[in-house]
């Protein structure tokens, strides 16, 4: 017992330290806004929007559907550098701190982000994917480019670099939407204390997919450190594919209950499927835009149109590669092996049935493309 007290203490401390430094910077907070920005501060409280999901899920596309809005400040995984800062520690410890960083974003405050970022948060370069954030890469944030010049990932990387942190949180400030995504928030009743922030307009878009798909895409990724992380408390240091997808599995299915049962949620939670997103894009991004108060553009539905319906790499663009999004359900399942399929339907029993996924009998069922084993009528409304 007491070994474990000076690793809660610190944690603690973290924790302590990042909420001090929001409350300084909402005390000392300075009105004034950049002369240059090619933004106004927002008339009204900004809305602040919270994607979850887990590991390959989708939700790196779902967020740049909303990072490709200009009055959008999208931050890509703020948890990412927090976890590998404390890599000893379980998920469910970092949730803390993870949740007053969050908090902090959200309004705009960086100031956290000084106490754990490898230079000390000088630069947004020590945030690993900085170049995400397309307001990061334009005017008034950066200026090695012109207002007309758009988003250019690659040169954002190479020229972008320098800027501040600070200047990042100035920045945020003018904006009408901020929005985040994590897939380290495997536990929603932690957030709740953020929903009754007054300095908060929070929704959550909750991203699911088939467990299977999920479990056939992480056998390509190097996702051991997460894993690590995520069975730090279960009492097994033996990590398999099918015990990281039976926590996350359970993980998405308490975070729906925590949504239907908590009043505060009500109309502030809205969970949609990635094959759903993947068969009809346009038609399930205007029911998200409505949710985040947000309305399509042209040149948006065209975008996701282009990114959707081509195998095409762009290295350069606002999403760095392409696919025809309507084949991308169905990838598992052929190679799958049959076997591992079966571990995933039992351990993620009540997440298949609860999402609206069917499950494969035999071998011969999972390669039958013919026979569909997403239900389309599914509804959680």
């Amino acid at each position: 017992m007491m070994s474990s007290t000076p690793k809660y203490f610190f944690l603690f401390c973290v924790s302590l330290c990042i909420f001090l430094f929001s409350l300084s910077k909402f005390l000392h907070y300075k009105t004034s806004f950049s002369t240059h920005s090619p933004h106004s501060a927002p008339k009204n409280k900004p809305v602040h929007l919270l994607v979850l999901s887990s590991w390959r899920s989708g939700s790196s596309f779902l967020g740049q559907i909303f990072n490709h809005r200009n009055d959008v400040f999208y931050i890509f995984e703020p948890g990412h550098p927090f976890w590998f800062s404390f890599q000893n520690e379980g998920s469910e410890l970092l949730h803390f701190p993870l949740r007053d960083l969050l908090q902090s974003l959200f309004t705009c405050d960086v100031s956290p982000l000084h106490q754990y970022l490898p230079g000390g948060g000088k630069r947004v370069s020590e945030l690993l994917f900085y170049a995400e954030t397309r307001a990061l890469c334009t005017p008034p944030t950066c200026s090695a480019f012109k207002l007309t010049d758009g988003y250019d990932h690659l040169k954002c990387k190479r020229s972008c670099m320098n800027t501040s942190l600070d200047q990042m949180g100035e920045t945020c400030k003018t904006y009408s939407h901020v929005v985040m995504k994590t897939i380290r928030i495997l536990d929603l009743s932690i957030l709740l204390p953020l929903f009754r922030d007054p300095a908060l307009d929070l929704r959550i878009l909750h991203l699911v997919r088939d467990p299977r798909a999920i479990a056939f895409s992480r056998q390509y990724f190097y996702l051991l450190m997460d894993d690590k992380i995520l069975l730090k408390n279960e009492g097994n240091t033996n990590i398999t594919i099918s015990r990281v997808m039976k926590k996350i599995c359970k993980a998405q299915v308490d975070i729906n209950r925590v949504a239907k049962a908590a009043e505060v949620l009500q109309g502030r939670y809205m969970a949609i499927r990635h094959e759903d997103l993947s068969n009809e894009p346009l038609k399930n991004i205007k029911k998200m835009y409505n949710f985040a108060g947000l309305h399509p553009t042209k040149d948006l539905e065209q975008w996701v149109y282009n990114v959707t319906h081509k195998e095409v790499a762009d290295k350069n663009g606002i999403m760095t590669f392409s696919r025809d999004s309507s084949k991308v359900p169905y990838k598992w399942r052929t190679p799958m092996d049959f076997h591992l399929v079966e571990q995933i339907q039992q351990n993620c029993k009540e997440a298949m049935d609860l999402f609206g996924y069917k499950p494969a009998k035999s071998q011969i069922e999972q390669k039958n493309l013919t026979l569909d084993l997403v239900n389309k009528e599914w509804s959680l409304e």
